[in-house]
């Protein structure tokens, strides 16, 4: 049975809470090695009461605002439109509300900002940070129902500030992901990761086939497994002195892809499993928590999370409107299906 209007509602509402959820728990704990990691009990239990020190208890970061600002693009337009999105993206540096954002996405939102063209704002070659991945989950509900454009789409709202195709495939993969959470009879592990890979190729092969091989290591011990997705795609010198997750897009989504197929069904053991990972882990926290929302829906998040993470009622109002723009799309496209049948 397909979801109704409803319950797919639901599933938005849940991914967008979901995602803040996981970046909430994660962001105090940022840059943390594992071993540390190991002597914190119920990582997912509660929000720390001070994250980073000055900032309240169920404070989110910057993954949770670029989704928002997105959001608020696609809303608008009722399409991924490139020039839009940038400027709302551009908003949150020139306000000066995006809170610590990496060196590379700091420097191509002052480019967007400084007037730059979103085509040519973007980092160079070779920079491939996990920050394009949060706001790809608009592409993933918005086209949800039709998902021809998801891969360019995806790589619209990536370009903007990262130009490595490799942000592009990680992004359109989790979008896909996430379009996928939402249908009704879940893939086995190896027919989505067959689904990711198709999306992730259209920009880039290689991803793609890790995406591929990803449902072996869901048979693998789980500390030998995350050990191994940790240097996935990442040049040796970029893992020396990082203990834990590096800050780079293909670990960071792979390990969130593994979470969420590892632990389907619980929402609090699958964030705790990356959590614990430590480096980059607030990222893959806020994916995995997107993932187990838009799959299970607002139930599956824990009561006492949902009522602490800030802005709860600004996160459920823009998933609310994101969801009327998907409607929109869908009897669009339904009245232009018919005609063509005519």
């Amino acid at each position: 049975m397909p979801l109704t209007p409803s319950e797919r509602q639901d599933r938005f509402q849940a991914a967008f809470v979901g995602l803040a959820i996981g970046d909430a728990l994660g962001f105090p704990l940022r840059g943390i090695p594992p071993a540390s990691l190991a002597r914190l009990p119920g990582l997912a239990e509660d929000f720390a009461p001070r994250p980073r020190g000055k900032f309240a208890k169920g404070q989110f970061s910057d993954d949770t605002q670029l989704l928002l600002a997105a959001a608020e693009s696609v809303i608008r337009e009722g399409r991924v439109d490139g020039r839009s999105a940038a400027a709302h993206l551009a908003w949150l540096w020139q306000e000066g509300i995006i809170l610590q954002p990496p060196r590379s996405l700091a420097e191509s939102l002052q480019r967007l900002s400084s007037g730059t063209p979103w085509m040519s704002a973007g980092a160079p070659l070779g920079t491939r940070c996990p920050s394009v991945l949060s706001r790809s989950l608009v592409v993933g509900l918005l086209e949800s129902g039709q998902r021809a454009r998801l891969p360019h789409d995806a790589g619209v709202l990536t370009v903007i500030t990262h130009k490595d195709p490799v942000c592009a495939a990680a992004a359109a993969a989790f979008a896909q992901a996430a379009a996928l959470g939402m249908e009704e009879a879940p893939l086995t592990p190896a027919a989505f990761c067959e689904q990711l890979s198709l999306t992730a190729a259209v920009h880039d092969k290689g991803l793609a086939e890790e995406l591929r091989h990803l449902p072996r290591l869901l048979t693998w011990d789980t500390a030998r497994a995350l050990s191994q997705l940790r240097k996935v795609g990442v040049p040796p010198s970029e893992l020396k002195g990082v203990d834990g997750l590096p800050s780079h897009v293909v670990p960071v989504l792979l390990t969130s892809l593994y979470a969420a197929l590892k632990v389907p069904h619980d929402f609090r053991e699958a964030v705790a499993l990356v959590l614990r990972c430590g480096g980059e882990a607030d990222v893959a926290a806020a994916l995995t928590g997107a993932l187990l929302g838009a799959h299970l829906g607002t139930r599956a998040l824990p009561p006492r999370l949902r009522k602490q993470v800030l802005y709860m009622d600004n996160l459920v109002d823009t998933a609310d409107r994101l969801f009327r723009a998907h409607q929109v799309r869908e009897t669009l496209a339904t009245a232009l299906a018919h005609q063509r049948r005519r």
